[in-house]
């Protein structure tokens, strides 16, 4: 018989029946090694669910100089230590059933905002120059 670690509910997410919170994600952001280029601001947000074939979780990271940045760096770093004690995680995210896509964003870009049901969001600016809202948290 295994038994499983008490999680808290709330901010306990589970993904290839692997559990997972914000401590597992900012242990990825706050690497040492990313420290030198990233202001230690993040969002993450989780896509997706039961009725669909993939979880997306995005991440972004905020950062000094994007033209500076080693993304490379920042997104093996991440991904080390995400995984670290989640090998059932790395094993979805190999299989490709759960995706994660980090993306740098310019120093003081993320803000966040109350949406009128009281949930906290943020606008984020895409690749195409288009804004929209998110209110699905991570946490």
């Amino acid at each position: 018989m295994k038994i499983l670690n008490p999680q808290r509910e709330s901010e306990t997410f589970w993904v290839a029946e692997t559990p997972f919170n914000r401590v597992d994600v900012e242990r990825g952001v706050f690497q040492r090694e990313n420290m030198e280029y990233l202001t230690g601001e993040y969002e993450a947000f989780l896509y997706g669910g039961d009725d669909e074939n993939e979880i997306i979780m995005r991440v972004s990271v905020e950062c000094l100089d994007r033209e500076k940045c080693d993304r490379k760096l920042v997104e093996e770093n991440f991904l080390k230590s995400f995984f670290t004690y989640k090998p059932h995680l790395a094993e979805a995210y190999t299989d490709e059933t759960f995706k994660i896509i980090l993306t740098l964003q310019v120093f003081r870009s993320l803000s966040f905002i109350v949406s009128k049901e009281g949930q906290r969001g943020s606008w984020i600016e895409d690749r195409s120059k288009q804004y929209y809202y998110q209110v699905r948290l991570l946490w």
